[in-house]
């Protein structure tokens, strides 16, 4: 009687325990798929994001208007960035367009800060460098009224702020409330050729 109740006992727990080893190894694999969210938010475009975006704000964003940011990353895969016009181009009429410029990065005491209310500024440097600052609304002091029509504000440049140097290995996106100063020179003598693209807050 004993030992069939020792066989019993026997099977139970080894029942159980390969039962275990199973489900954790369903939650390892389940936990390993959905870490890859790097890629997807930015739809298979591999270039790198500033340490400045605010993923936050931009997780809350693509949530509300997905079809926007797909169509922005999708239009910079895709397009020819180098031979792309001078000019605006329509992504999705107003609410998506890129605008094509190319100039020399300015010295910093001609730069200061900017900001915008309807539209998100993602901004890439297709070639070239310059210098980018990004700060916050708090911090920045106005030198003129909020221009609706061009939907931008300037503020005075010596505000506390992040500096980065700008490459075609990095992109930024700057929402309503960060204040920004782009085309910094970087002391080198240097064309820029960059695709902003206004996405409609």
């Amino acid at each position: 009687m004993r030992t069939i109740y020792k066989t019993i006992t026997l099977f139970i727990i080894i029942t159980m325990t390969y039962s275990c080893g199973n489900i954790k190894k369903k939650t390892v694999s389940i936990t390993s798929t959905s870490d890859s969210t790097e890629v997807d938010w930015k739809y298979g475009w591999t270039i790198a994001a500033s340490t400045t975006l605010d993923m936050d704000a931009l997780k809350k964003h693509q949530t509300l208007y997905p079809e926007r940011w797909k169509a922005t990353f999708e239009y910079l895969k895709n397009a020819n960035l180098v031979s792309l016009p001078i000019g605006e181009h329509e992504i999705i009429g107003r609410e998506v367009y890129a605008i094509i410029s190319e100039y020399t990065p300015k010295e910093e005491a001609n730069c200061n800060f900017e900001a915008h209310r309807k539209y998100i500024d993602f901004q890439y440097l297709i070639s070239g460098e310059e210098k980018m600052g990004v700060t916050t609304l708090e911090k920045v002091a106005p030198i003129c009224d909020y221009n609706e029509e061009k939907d931008i504000v300037f503020f005075k440049p010596d505000a506390p702020a992040v500096y980065e140097i700008a490459t075609p290995e990095t992109f930024y996106v700057f929402f309503p409330k960060d204040a920004h100063r782009p085309s910094m020179t970087t002391g080198k003598e240097t064309t820029v050729r960059k695709i902003v693209i206004k996405i409609k807050m």
